[in-house]
């Protein structure tokens, strides 16, 4: 028997299998935009049909497979049609396809028969997408682009959790976690309204009903050519609108609205439950604050530093100098080559650095003269440098010095937690 999924899931060029699964879902459904009502004609584009189909289950994308299944229902849906009898030879012939390729012993019909709430991949995807209404409500403004992953990774993954994300493994979740909540709303209202709009095409409602649940299982959305073919089918919408199509009501554009404040409510009243941390402009605050951090060196502390932050209990960090000037009274804690700028002071604050550089340039060594008092943190095992110049010149300035057993460079979190550090 011939096996069409194979132990390899294919990509077909794209940098992911969920791209490609995601792009022949849609054609499985564009290919009904041609003209054409003959029996030759349909005869042709099912062939097209089952030939995406079969190509999905190469790909053995679980996402793709849901996202052709509701985009075939979403459009059936639009049309509002009565089903003939002479389409049950079509229908049967997709069922069966769709029944050989999940049961027959290949990748997909592997992935499905793995796929209960214990699977790993799974799991993964559950804890990525309960902490998106935190990421949102922590950070109004917004973590930055490309950074969604990243704040994740060290804000609301389970701390012993070591698994590296490149994303949140949705493009919805990825995108909103990265952009204001003004944008997010734009976000919400620019989906309601191509949906409502695309309704007047039922194929291009269902590709779009497809694009949409295909990014929420994977960051489809980041490649660029997989958006031709829905936005495409928004030619065939503004065609069928600009010959006397009758357009959304008022009442549906307000519907559209108030959907996108109610999901906009939702994600904000989610978010709140449990949720210690908060990100302005210039800070990041766990907690109560307490430590005051300086733009933590990823190198020291690693990319997750936040679970560091985490760990230490309440701690607020300082995304750059312009937060430094909200510190109160807590202490000061640097760590690697801290970038600081010419006159800055620490006005009078304690200070501890983690790991230093082995040689301090003139704004960074005014900053330690600054401090009330100051230690120095050495990791013993370092051998990016050596530390006797350094170490001769803290003694000359009554700056204290102290070694990390069994580090380097890196300080692992635990680490720093067992360190004998005195108090501030």
């Amino acid at each position: 028997m011939m096996v069409l999924a194979t132990a390899t899931r294919a990509t077909f060029g794209f940098s992911n299998p969920n791209e490609a699964g995601a792009l022949f879902a849609m054609i499985a459904l564009a290919v009904w935009h041609l003209p054409g009502r003959s029996r030759w004609a349909m005869a042709l584009k099912t062939m097209v049909a089952m030939a995406a189909i079969i190509l999905i289950a190469m790909t053995a994308s679980r996402g793709a497979l849901i996202a052709l299944l509701l985009g075939g229902a979403a459009w059936w849906l639009a049309a509002g049609r009565p089903f003939y009898p002479r389409w049950w030879p079509i229908v049967a012939v997709a069922a069966l396809l769709l029944v050989t390729l999940i049961t027959i012993p290949g990748t997909m019909g592997k992935r499905l028969a793995r796929s209960t709430p214990q699977e790993p991949s799974l799991v993964s995807r559950m804890d990525v997408y309960r902490a998106i209404p935190q990421l949102l409500v922590s950070a109004p403004g917004g973590w930055g682009s490309g950074q969604a992953a990243v704040a994740y990774e060290s804000w609301f993954q389970p701390i012993n959790d070591t698994r590296h994300f490149k994303n949140l493994l949705s493009t919805h979740g990825t995108w909103l976690v990265e952009w204001s909540w003004p944008l997010c709303f734009l976000y919400f209202m620019g989906w309601g309204a191509v949906l409502l709009l695309a309704w007047r095409v039922p194929v291009a409602f269902g590709i779009w009903v497809a694009w949409g649940m295909a990014c929420c299982f994977s960051h489809v959305g980041k490649e660029w050519s997989l958006w031709m073919i829905p936005i495409g089918s928004l030619f065939f919408v503004a065609w069928k609108l600009g010959n006397k199509a009758k357009m959304p009501s008022w009442k549906s554009w307000g519907w559209v609205s108030g959907g996108a404040i109610g999901v906009a409510l939702l994600l904000g009243a989610l978010g709140f439950s449990g949720n210690t941390i908060r990100k302005s402009a210039h800070l990041i605050v766990v907690g109560r604050g307490g430590d005051f951090f300086y733009l933590p060196d990823e190198r020291v502390l690693g990319v997750a530093w936040g679970k560091i932050m985490r760990r230490r209990g309440d701690v607020t960090v300082a995304t750059d100098w312009e937060g430094m000037k909200l510190q109160g009274g807590a202490r000061v804690v640097f760590s690697g080559n801290a970038p600081v700028p010419p006159g800055a002071s620490l006005s009078d604050q304690s200070l501890l650095w983690i790991n230093p550089p082995p040689k301090l340039d003139d704004a960074q060594k005014k900053a330690v003269l600054s401090a009330r008092n100051c230690l120095f943190l050495w990791g013993q095992f370092r051998t990016d440098a050596n530390p006797l110049a350094l170490r001769a010149w803290a003694a000359q300035s009554g700056v204290s010095w102290a070694d990390l057993p069994s580090v380097g460079l890196y300080v692992p979190g635990e680490k720093l937690d067992g360190a004998n550090i005195p108090p501030p």
